[in-house]
């Protein structure tokens, strides 16, 4: 073959492959419902678990927090085991879709199970023992179908522009769809409904809506095929990058915001502002609708500017208003702050799925093997402990303040609303500014972020051409056979 002929084809094969990796919006669309349908559940889990089981089930508040603590570690088996049997698995429905479709009603079946224990007040102990065994197995199953869903999205959107455009609609309707409907309208559920038709109502849709979500998922048959390697192989060279750990902790502080922003509300509501579950509502809309619109301003500025750089911003901008928190004291003063502040946190919702991508890039170069799974299992550990320490610190604090579930809001010592508005401005606080100094140390930015972008897209073309060659290669064998 001449060099010209040589050329074409390559040009042929770029232009093949490129017209692969372009996600048509639809697709996108569909694929994000997966998002919604674990933001649904996930979060009306992170956000109501401590206060159901406190000032529901009548658990004293330290017994839930120390519990939720506890459970967590069971994550460091669960998560990454799961993460690496995704991204060894081969099956004709694929790797991810595989999981998601074959859990997607068991893990609605588990979350409604976490609203209805068996047992009454009087006796604490059996229902402590069924809130760490119903709390552990629904967390298994969510882990798994949450993971597969976000090792889809480095496979599916290849550049920091797609990405944040991609991320933005994902996020978007996980907003509106997840964490809109999971926050603000369960408070209104639970009131007039009750719990039991809560439980049903959010696993039946979340099932649903995972069921819709595979319409829309593409996985990449070439990355398949890759070699498969051993778990503690790859727990070394995962663990062993540093620039993952930067990644692990940034996603730790970013989402301890928003776990001690959501877990402070009820108790926030009922403690500090009295007010109705039907206000809280109101309260809770104010902050999800806002930080989700701020999505469509943040996706701009990441494609400007990069997403540590938007991150950095949206973080201290965030520090600035969370301080306004300790003074709020009626509902339309703590609107307007959970407003602002949810427009400033937009940044932190978009940057760690891309900071996630590119981490998987740049292992990718450098070691030739898709890791998606893995390094979304150790991350999914890591998820699991903002909500569960900020349950901790705010079961601890209202234990030492002499919270009294059986005594009305205005009879509680006075101490429980200083500890509920501490949690809620000076936990946050102190995040954003930690948070703010690990993006400074993160590296993948700028020209050494694109060069390694451009290298993988070269990888990947390589990747393409092996998978159409062994493909054809089968084909001619079994036409032989015939």
């Amino acid at each position: 073959m001449s060099e010209l002929e040589t050329a074409v084809v390559q040009i042929d094969d770029e232009a093949r492959v490129k017209e692969f990796e372009r996600v048509p919006f639809w697709r996108t669309i569909f694929y994000s419902f997966g998002n919604a349908a674990g933001l649904l559940t996930y979060t009306t889990f992170n956000t109501f678990i401590q206060y159901f089981y406190t000032t529901v089930m009548g658990l004293p508040p330290q017994w839930v927090g120390r519990g939720w603590f506890l459970f967590g570690f069971w994550n460091a088996v669960n998560d990454p085991v799961a993460g690496w049997l995704s991204d060894r698995t081969r099956t004709r429905w694929g790797r991810r879709r595989f999981y998601i479709g074959l859990l997607a009603i068991p893990t609605a079946i588990a979350f409604a199970l976490v609203w209805l224990p068996p047992f009454d007040k009087g006796n604490p102990t059996a229902i402590l023992v069924y809130f760490l065994v119903i709390i552990s197995l629904y967390d298994m199953l969510q882990t798994i179908i949450t993971l597969n869903q976000d090792a889809l999205f480095p496979e599916m959107y290849q550049e920091t522009g797609s990405r944040a455009s991609s991320a933005s609609v994902r996020q978007l309707i996980g907003f509106v769809a997840g964490n809109g409907l999971a926050v603000a309208l369960t408070p209104t559920i639970y009131e007039r409904l009750g719990w039991s038709a809560l439980a049903v109502l959010w696993g039946s849709l979340a099932a649903v809506l995972y069921f819709v979500s595979l319409i829309g998922i593409r996985e990449n048959p070439a990355f398949a095929q890759q070699e498969k390697t051993g778990l503690r192989e790859q727990l070394a060279v995962v663990l062993g990058n540093r620039t993952f750990l930067i990644v692990l902790a940034i996603n730790f502080m970013t989402r301890f915001i928003m776990a001690v922003l959501v877990a402070v509300m009820p108790f926030y509501a009922d403690y500090v502002l009295h007010i109705s579950g039907e206000q809280l509502t109101q309260l809770l809309l104010t902050l999800f609708i806002a930080s989700g619109l701020s999505l469509l301003l943040w996706q701009r500025v990441i494609k400007r500017f990069g997403s540590r750089a938007s991150m950095l911003a949206s973080l201290l901008i965030a520090a600035g208003l969370a301080f306004f928190l300790l003074g709020a004291d009626n509902l339309w003063q703590t609107a307007v702050i959970l407003a602002l502040l949810g427009i400033a946190i937009g940044g932190t919702v978009l940057g760690p799925d891309l900071l996630f991508a590119e981490v998987v890039d740049d292992d990718y170069v450098r070691t030739g093997l898709r890791r998606e799974g893995m390094y979304r299992g150790i991350l999914g550990f890591i998820y699991r402990f903002p909500p569960a320490v900020s349950g901790l610190i705010l079961g601890e604090g209202l234990a030492l303040a002499g919270f009294n579930a059986d005594l009305d809001a205005s009879l509680q010592p006075e101490a429980v609303s200083t500890v509920i508005r501490f949690f809620a401005a000076g936990l946050p606080l102190l995040a954003v500014l930690l948070g703010s100094l690990l993006l400074w140390a993160y590296p993948l930015y700028g020209q050494h972020l694109h060069q390694i972008q451009q290298r993988a897209a070269v990888q990947r073309q390589a990747a393409y051409q092996r998978h159409a060659q062994r493909t054809a290669s089968g084909a001619k064998e079994q036409r032989e056979r015939l």
